[in-house]
């Protein structure tokens, strides 16, 4: 054997036999799961670790989140501790100063959420153009469904008041039609030419995303990146992500969901001979991914009534003409590729069901696992939907630190009865997997349990958690983690459980997660993970993505 892990409280996720003590490890897949038994299978080349009675996971895994944005944040200001406008400034200036940036150099922040300040405003362009004169700034909102833009990075990115309104987005403009700095959905868009990427840049932020990811526990990431980077087509990053790969560089599985913005875009990916399932190492190719609506923090996400905190906003937003919406979905359906559709609003899961139950209709000869992403705003009818067509859910348990405290204010408390209705999916049988979103939240996937099992924020909030009728058990919520991130891969005969023939995936947590309160969950760190029994240990001195 090349490696036997024993002494330890083993969750194997497989209900065949869901406790072991140890396990052995042979070319990279779990030869055995068993008792102290397993000791007689070592050689002298043999690594044996003792857990101490501590537990042993399937490698925790991330069904959505942006890689190459969590990256790319790790190099630009974090605004996520801003209270005020001013401290957005002061954070913004003190990046200036520390990073030694030269005058007329764009500078990058992201994290902010006006409803930290007093009064919930959008910062002003006066505000921006006051915060580090003769620096164009660039701000992102933490949703990254709006962006912040002082005078100078507008003019940067050409915007003027003659700049027409994108198709799914929107750029802000005052009382005399001059644009204000704030731009939603695909506005937001036309600032790529001042924040072009270049594929060094791609690669370094991958690199740091995914060593930060395994430094958490996970490893695998369903993560959305071939569209991200301005400037960089989707070639050039896969070609970064294989890269890194064949480098050794990559410490965890990347499943990519493919986002493409129209019909022709996918045809062009199927006819260079990628498909679902595509494989090169640790990099596979997975869903189309498409985004419906906006954000529930921005008022941007669609719903089906007027939002109950600002009814002037409306109704919310769709991104794409639903019409594409449809199209895309058809097409992935036609060639054996699910679409996964970014859908917050019940306005939007509507529509997306609507289509799914279409492409189906008109090719029922193909299977493919199609699944909503984030599934936050639901319905009672919708729920049953979702059951009865077999769609699966990629939650985000962590969304609730915050959404808690504003979404029954947004949508009222009657439809937000039915909300973030993780315990009914699960129950009903529908197909749940947990992610994050990150950077949109914390990738620390034990903070994701936290919220899954509490349905409290950080500090203990609601009492009993926020309709705690949808509180999942802890071992719901690690199969989410888990076996629900392999199956929404596809993988699920490979991975998400430890078990004879699977890949040896795992994470070792320092503490008993099973026997503290649940509160503890926040201050669980992971001791190392294990790739293809490969044994993966944060760097000295890593300390977790910080917990907004």
């Amino acid at each position: 054997m090349d490696l036997i892990i024993h002494n330890a409280r083993i969750w194997t996720g497989d209900a065949a036999r869901p406790w072991a003590t140890a396990v052995a490890v042979k070319d990279g897949v779990t030869a055995a799961v068993g008792g102290e038994e397993l000791l007689e299978l070592a050689t002298p080349a043999t690594r044996v670790i003792g857990r101490g009675g501590l537990p042993l996971l399937p490698g925790l895994g991330d069904s959505h989140l942006h890689l190459g944005e969590v990256g790319r944040g790790m190099e630009v200001a974090d605004l996520s501790g801003a209270s005020s406008v001013e401290e957005l400034g002061a954070i913004l200036r003190a990046f200036i100063r520390e990073r030694r940036l030269p005058p007329g150099q764009l500078v990058l922040g992201w994290g902010w959420n006006q409803d930290r300040f007093p009064g919930k405003k959008m910062p002003t362009l006066a505000q921006l153009d006051g915060m580090a004169p003769g620096y164009p700034i660039l701000i992102t909102r933490v949703c990254q469904h709006i962006a912040a833009a002082n005078s100078a990075a507008l003019a940067m990115a050409g915007i003027t008041r003659d700049t027409p309104d994108p198709p799914g987005g929107a750029i802000g403009r005052d009382g005399k039609g001059e644009p204000d700095g704030i731009l939603r959905e695909n506005g937001m868009q036309l600032l790529s030419r001042a924040a072009a990427i270049t594929p060094d840049d791609a690669r370094r932020w991958l690199a740091m995303a995914a060593e930060k990811a395994a430094s958490l526990g996970l490893t695998m990431a369903h993560s959305e990146d071939l569209c991200s980077f301005p400037g960089l087509g989707w070639r050039q990053v896969l070609d970064a992500w294989l890269r890194l790969d064949a480098a050794g560089r990559l410490p965890i599985r990347v499943v990519q969901q493919c986002q493409f913005l129209t019909v022709e875009e996918l045809e062009e990916f199927f006819a260079a001979g990628y498909h679902p399932g595509w494989r090169q190492g640790k990099v596979s190719i997975g869903p189309l991914k498409i985004v419906s609506d906006g954000s529930l923090g921005a008022r941007t996400a669609l719903l089906s009534r007027p939002y109950a905190d600002d009814p002037a906003a409306g109704t919310g937003m769709a991104v794409l003409p639903w019409e594409r919406v449809e199209d895309l979905v058809a097409a992935a359906h036609r060639r054996g590729m699910g679409a996964v559709i970014h859908a917050i609003g019940d306005g939007a899961l509507d529509r997306c069901l609507d289509a799914i139950q279409r492409a189906r209709e008109s090719c029922p000869e193909k299977a493919p696992r199609h699944g909503i992403v984030h599934c936050q705003i639901t319905r009672p009818d919708q729920l049953e939907r979702i059951r009865r067509l077999g769609v699966q859910v990629l939650a985000q348990p962590v969304f609730l630190e915050y959404d808690l405290h504003m979404a029954e204010a947004r949508v009222g408390p009657e439809l937000a009865e039915s909300c973030y209705a993780w315990r009914t999916m699960v129950e009903g049988g529908i197909p749940f997997s947990a992610g994050s979103d990150s950077p949109i939240e914390s990738m620390d996937p034990f903070g994701n349990l936290y919220c899954a099992v509490t349905r409290q924020d950080y500090r203990g909030q609601p009492a009993g958690g926020w309709h705690p009728g949808e509180r999942l058990t802890l071992e719901q919520a690690l199969t989410a983690a888990t076996a629900g991130v392999a199956w929404a891969a596809g993988q699920e005969g490979e991975t998400g459980r430890i078990a004879p023939g699977f890949f040896a995936d795992y994470t070792a947590p320092d503490r008993d997660i099973f026997s503290i309160p649940p509160q503890q969950l926040l201050e669980v760190r992971a001791c190392f993970t294990v790739l293809e029994g490969r044994v993966i240990q944060p760097r000295e001195g890593e300390h977790p993505w910080t917990r907004h």
